[in-house]
């Protein structure tokens, strides 16, 4: 099963957040036997702290895939922010 890479995790490693790079860093290693994944809303996330696209596809970790949302999984994934 793929675990999908919050956005927040990604940024606290991309910016070496004083408080939350070793927990990502950690977390991000652990789960490195699965399957990693973001998906467009991530990338969008992710994306406005970079100046070019070509930037950010250098900075991700080539072992994060990229995955689209189906929008029959959207809603119910929205519905609990509810």
């Amino acid at each position: 099963m793929p675990v999908l890479v919050d956005s927040n995790v990604l940024l606290d490693i991309f910016t070496e957040d004083a408080i939350w790079l070793g927990w990502s860093a950690t977390a991000l290693e652990a789960a490195d036997r699965s399957r990693l994944v973001i998906n467009p809303m991530i990338f969008a996330e992710v994306s406005v702290h970079f100046d070019t696209i070509e930037e950010l596809d250098a900075t991700l970790p080539p072992i994060v895939e990229r995955e689209d949302i189906p929008f029959s999984a959207q809603f119910p994934a929205a519905a609990g922010s509810r």
